[in-house]
């Protein structure tokens, strides 16, 4: 990916980020913050984990019914399913043993939070997400030739791409649905 890519669907890409936290949102529900009543914190805490993810099955079903896909074909792919091992052992265990016992703790944590959203955005992490593990899918970054839907205009970009295969060998031709200019999901 290219670090500080400034691509389209923002919205999409920032639900994404949102999305990729959803494990800590659902922990930080279950665990509370003594300095913010439970239902307040866990209505919070829930919203910001289910309402990320279905705007983004919502943008899922929109690019699929509306046909807005990407013809790669694959020059090189690399597995990126270890992203997930890192996320979940360097920000997710992080952020969940910090303590919410007062309001200064849980300012400084949601602070800590959007300065991860930023590298998140920044970084183009936003396809770390274990729903799409959930789901079967495996996460590539792969280097390849695109066109875009319906034109023969080809360029070569390096985009991420989520397939419930194992591997995705060089010379693939692949017909994708676009989540985002570069998150991109094999039609299966």
């Amino acid at each position: 990916m290219n670090a500080g890519y400034k691509g389209g669907l923002p919205i999409a890409r920032f639900l994404m980020v949102v999305g990729s936290l959803s494990p800590l949102f659902f922990l930080w529900a279950i665990r509370g913050a003594r300095a913010i009543p439970d239902a307040w914190w866990s209505l919070f805490c829930l919203a910001c984990a289910v309402i990320p993810n279905l705007a983004l099955y919502y943008r899922w079903r929109l690019a699929h019914a509306n046909n807005d896909h990407r013809i790669i074909i694959v020059r090189s792919a690399k597995d990126q399913s270890e992203h997930l091992l890192v996320y979940l052992f360097a920000m997710l265990i992080p952020l969940f043993g910090v303590d919410l016992g007062s309001t200064r703790d849980i300012v400084s944590v949601l602070v800590a939070f959007l300065f991860i959203v930023f590298i998140f955005w920044h970084m183009n992490l936003h396809y770390v997400n274990v729903a799409f593990a959930l789901f079967g899918y495996h996460v590539f970054t792969v280097e390849a030739a695109t066109s875009a839907a319906g034109g023969s205009h080809e360029t070569t970009a390096t985009v991420v791409v989520l397939s419930k295969r194992c591997a995705i060998p060089p010379s693939t031709q692949l017909d994708t649905i676009r989540l985002s200019d570069t998150v991109l999901v094999v039609k299966e």
